[in-house]
């Protein structure tokens, strides 16, 4: 259950309100006379041109946007007000595509928004907007352009019967053999075939290496050659204890205390002797580490004859024991070599040890000892560590990459690593205690990447519209899923709606179309099932067909029957509900809505907002008692505590916003009455325009998203120039905060209000490492060493990197934007799947307003 982070308010019947409930603000913050005069003068003018509610629920001053009968072709880049036409098209909505700029009006003022110099009557020619207000075209929108996205394959996929493994190798055919201290195995069809198995007594299998063609297992004192099904044994002479294989062209090393041999076919040659800790072999040099001496040295791929030295570097002890050689790193640097101690990660260059920032003990995310160390085909590299693997890619530059249990891995203790033959989209394989992990990778915009995020919603978390996580049966297996009620399905359910409105805004697919009006209608139910003229549920429950788990009598909260007795109606119903079908009506009415939605969506926010308007500024629950989290009225937010210092501020954003959107949407002058009493008797205007400075109002994830549905209202529909730009100034000093979180959310929304600083760099970041598997793991990142405080508002909520970049979301739990963003540790166990519709919202409604172009657009 999503619930405010303040404390509780008592559940008690409406209040009205006295004067007494007005603010105690600063003499700063108090609503300057000129901006009440204005707000006194356009809402005067507002509500005279209004002429009431009239026949149309839009009203023809409310500058409808929702015309939907173009070509689909001009959706993108065309988010602007056009300054003049804001009357309604009556289109039947069947095709998406109309321009965005809808009407919203000459947003301009008379420049002379702090001159107080001029007095009411002056005041009263201020032009009113004519919503919605929308963003100027974006200059410099970023492209939709392929990248490498990865794919993870974890512990549903591991094969029964194999165990934990100590060694992971590619064989001929491009398949990975599972190597386990006692046998190799192979796995066709899902069932493992066992291609040797030692003898009781013989010596454990620890090391795996392949020449191209081959694949060779080793032990401390044996090795085998396996191709195809056979495992022929390798002559490897007298005593030659072994420390690990090396892959090379056309064979591979073996080396240890006695030196190291050449390996073909089932036969040796002597290559070198002395003992070594470490080999690597790239090209025509080969890097070999005895002690704390590592050198290069030429040859020639296949002779047993080693040419001249080429440099030699020494290590310092302080490192630890040498683990392995990276030869050839590209990514960083570049780099001739980076040596991997136990410890440490060392860079060379020219035949010297070089420094690199990346590579300092407080950068690299996990200490050792480290395990083993692979290069990938980017020319980076992988270190296996007892605590996942770390890896050196380039995302925007060169950074370190997390794979951790269980997202990634089944389990975190990373005995060896194998990278596929080929570029960088060959597949990483980790021998992990847990068994195999597979991550594979492919080009892909994010348009393709987030098809499958459709598919997931459709398949496992809609019920009849209604989106919400859905629960596992077994632990991370998405087929044994139980679609799921929420207490807040309307706020969940309002980024699919969005979502899928916008997609079809941009894409025309009938299908987009058909899953925004099954959502809204979801939406619309959680008011039509109550009985009621003012409430909304947080959420219904079809009994009929029902395959929940609670479908008969649900008892986990306030419950009652439909009047029809068809379903099963949740009660106590928050604010947050109430912000979300605030939030979330507007598009939808303005972008997707047909002529029919238009009325049924005007009808469900006057409702609403009237309900609460006629109840003090309360939401009553059916016993005529205000909800447990239904307060907006003054002697909440002005008088109690949790008023005062806490979410004050953001429900004083909410109300307001409210208030705008039923405005709207029905011309009806009593919610500018309203409007005018809040701000100008109660001091809403000074709550929400600092309602980031509220004490308790710090680090809160809740206030964050809760506040954004609030201001993405407040600000897209408001009527007068002056009050907007007070409020953008509001805005900006909340979205100060919000950029820290460097997430798409924030960015887009904060683009869709007009708000400051516009950059989709952090968003196209935010949604390329939003991980495919929405599975709600269990993630830790408290052992990392590269983490530090988290800046300013949120320095008491968590960490960021050292480089300042927030942990990436495929290294840290699924989340909604509700939460902590910067949380090291959380998750559920791998129990629950999240929808995803939080991570579709931000791309299809930046698609839809010209923010991210489609691949291959200027």
């Amino acid at each position: 259950m999503r619930e405010s982070c303040y404390s509780e308010a008592p559940r008690t019947p409406r209040m009205s309100m006295s004067a007494s409930h007005r603010p105690a603000v600063p003499p700063c913050l108090s609503t300057p006379l000129i901006v009440r005069a204005r707000l006194a003068a356009a809402l005067s003018i507002a509500i005279s041109a209004s002429g009431g509610c009239g026949d149309d629920p839009g009203g023809d001053s409310t500058g409808d946007v929702a015309d939907v009968g173009a070509d689909p072709g001009d959706v993108t880049g065309d988010a602007v007000t056009d300054g003049g036409d804001d009357t309604t098209d009556a289109d039947s909505g069947d095709d998406p595509s109309r321009d965005l700029d809808g009407g919203g009006g000459d947003a301009e003022t008379d420049g002379d928004t702090d001159d107080t110099g001029d007095d009411a009557e002056s005041d009263a020619e201020v032009t009113p907007l004519a919503p919605p207000n929308e963003p100027p075209p974006f200059a410099a929108p970023v492209v939709d352009e392929p990248y490498l996205q990865e794919y993870n394959h974890t512990t549903p996929e591991v094969v029964a019967g194999i165990g934990e493994l100590v060694a992971v190798v590619e064989a001929r055919d491009g398949d990975a053999l599972q190597v386990t201290p006692r046998a190799v195995f192979r796995v066709d069809g899902g069932t493992p075939t066992p291609l040797l198995a030692l003898d009781e007594g013989a010596a454990s299998l620890a090391w795996a290496s392949s020449d191209g063609d081959a694949a060779y297992v080793a032990s401390r004192d044996s090795v085998w050659r396996l191709d195809g099904d056979a495992a022929d044994a390798v002559d490897l002479g007298a005593d030659f204890p072994l420390a690990g294989l090396a892959a090379a062209d056309g064979g591979v090393i073996a080396f240890g205390a006695a030196g190291a041999r050449w390996v073909t076919g089932a036969t040796s040659t002597p290559l070198f002797d002395g003992a070594t800790e470490a080999v690597s072999a790239y090209g025509d040099e080969v890097w070999i580490a005895q002690g704390l001496e590592v050198r290069a040295v030429s040859w020639r791929p296949g002779d047993p004859s080693l040419g001249d030295e080429r440099w030699r570097v020494t290590l310092d002890a302080a490192g630890g024991a040498l683990v392995g050689i990276v030869p050839h790193v590209e990514l960083v640097g570049p780099y001739d070599a980076v040596v991997v101690q136990s410890d440490r990660v060392v860079a060379v260059r020219g035949g010297a040890l070089a420094s690199e920032p990346l590579f300092a003990d407080d950068f690299v995310p996990l200490a050792g000892p480290y395990q083993a160390a692979v290069r990938t085909n980017d020319g980076g590299f992988i270190i296996a560590t007892p605590r996942g693997a770390q890896r050196v890619i380039d995302w925007d530059g060169p950074e370190w990459h997390l794979y951790r249990a269980e997202r990634w891995l089944p389990g975190d203790d990373v005995r060896g690593v194998a990278v596929g033959r080929g570029d960088e989209t060959a597949p990483v394989w980790f021998a992990t205690s847990g068994g195999l992990a597979t991550v594979t990778a492919r080009y892909e915009t994010l348009e393709q990447k987030l098809g499958p995020f459709v598919d997931r919603v459709l398949a496992r978390h809609n019920r009849e519209g209604a989106v919400a996580d859905s629960h596992l049966v077994r632990r991370g297996d998405v087929t044994s899923n139980i679609p799921w009620d929420s207490d807040n399905d309307g706020g969940w359910t309002s980024y699919w709606l969005l979502a899928e409105c916008a997609r079809w805004r941009v894409t025309g697919d009938a299908g987009a179309r058909a899953n925004f009006d099954e959502a809204l209608e979801a939406m619309l139910r959680l008011h039509d099932l109550t009985g009621t003229t003012w409430f909304l549920a947080r959420a219904v429950i079809r009994r009929e067909g029902c395959q929940l788990d609670d479908c008969d009598d649900p008892d986990d909260g306030h419950w009652f029957l439909s009047p029809d007795e068809d379903f099963w109606v949740k009660a106590d119903t928050s604010n947050d509900e109430v912000a979300a079908h605030i939030f979330m009506m507007g598009p939808a009415y303005d972008l997707c809505a047909t002529p029919e939605q238009k009325e049924r969506i005007a009808h469900h926010i006057d409702a609403i907002v009237g309900g609460i308007v006629d109840n003090g500024y309360q939401l009553l629950d059916l016993d005529g008692l205000v909800t447990t989290y239904g307060q907006f009225d003054p002697a909440y937010v002005n008088d109690s505590l949790s008023g005062r210092y806490g979410d004050g501020g953001v429900r004083s954003v909410e109300m307001i916003g409210s208030l705008n959107i039923a405005y709207y949407l029905t011309s009806d002058p009593r919610y500018l009455d309203a409007k005018r009493e809040l701000i100008e008797e109660f001091g809403y205007g000074d709550n929400l325009v600092r309602e980031a400075t509220y004490p308790g109002r710090r680090g809160n994830g809740d206030a964050d998203e809760l506040g954004t549905y609030g201001w993405f209202a407040l600000l897209r529909y408001e009527t007068d120039p002056v009050l907007r730009a007070r409020w953008l100034d509001g805005w900006a000093l909340t979205r100060q905060h919000l950029a820290l979180q460097q997430g798409a959310w924030w960015d887009v929304a904060n683009a869709l209000v007009g708000g400051p600083d516009v950059d989709m760099t952090n968003t196209l970041r935010w949604l390329r490492r939003a991980p495919v598997d929405m599975v709600r793991w269990r993630v830790a990142n408290s052992d990392r060493r590269d983490l530090v405080t988290a800046p300013g508002f949120y320095q008491f909520s968590g960490y960021v990197r050292r480089d300042g970049r927030i942990i990436p979301y495929d290294e840290r739990a699924c989340d909604r934007w509700n939460t902590n963003q910067f949380k090291r540790d959380g998750g559920f166990d791998g129990w629950v799947e999240m929808d995803g519709a939080d991570v579709l919202a931000p791309y299809w409604l930046a698609r839809a307003y010209g923010l991210i172009l489609e691949a291959g657009a200027d």
